[in-house]
């Protein structure tokens, strides 16, 4: 993907006009031609990859810290590869990467937010959904997440789901055969949990 991008950028480069007279090249001309873009491009995007999934490996969870650290590692990599740090590649390598981790920092925000949008899910529904959201998933259903939290469907109304209710919230037919057949599985055990849950939550004066 990164060497496909190169490429592209470089061909673009060499339509640029010629400098002038003792005027100087155009930035892309200075990163050399398609073969040029196209290896540091990859070696950008390839460093990102490697160190996310390290991180990810590592750490166990991807979020916003290993993408900023993945593209710090591919910004300082491709200032060093493109050969743009002039007299002094460390320090310029440094700056790269620093800008290309803050950018990629608000963009992942900015993604995360927007997918929480979609999913009609936050931190503070959670723990109120979890097994909702587990049978969705299961199911291959998660789409429709949001469809119960706008009907206020927690974990707690899991056994008493009906076709009616479902359709009330704009579940096709087919996802809510799916969605009772497997409630009906399960309801004792949804039961259980539902009453382990609420025996966990009672304070020490309702004991």
């Amino acid at each position: 993907q990164g060497g496909i991008l190169g490429g592209v950028m470089g061909s673009m480069s060499n339509m640029s006009p010629p400098p002038t007279a003792g005027g100087a090249p155009p930035p892309m001309a200075m990163m050399g031609g398609p073969a040029v873009q196209a290896r540091n491009f990859a070696v950008m995007t390839g460093v990102h990859a490697c160190i996310s999934a390290t991180l990810k490996k590592v750490r166990g969870v991807e979020d916003v810290k290993g993408n900023m650290a993945a593209s710090f590692g591919s910004g300082a990599a491709f200032s060093l590869v493109s050969g743009v740090g002039g007299a002094n590649p460390v320090a310029n390598a440094i700056s790269t990467g620093t800008v290309f981790a803050l950018f990629q920092g608000a963009f992942y925000q900015i993604g995360q937010k927007f997918s929480k949008g979609k999913n009609g899910s936050d931190s503070t529904d959670s723990v109120a959904y979890y097994r909702t959201d587990q049978m969705l998933e299961s199911l291959g259903l998660d789409k429709y997440k949001r469809h119960f939290r706008r009907g206020m469907l927690a974990d707690t109304t899991l056994p008493l789901l009906t076709d009616s209710t479902l359709h009330e919230v704009h579940v096709p037919p087919g996802p809510r055969l799916l969605i009772l057949d497997h409630v009906c599985t399960y309801k004792d055990a949804y039961k259980k949990d539902i009453a382990m849950r609420m025996e966990q939550s009672k304070g020490p004066l309702d004991q």
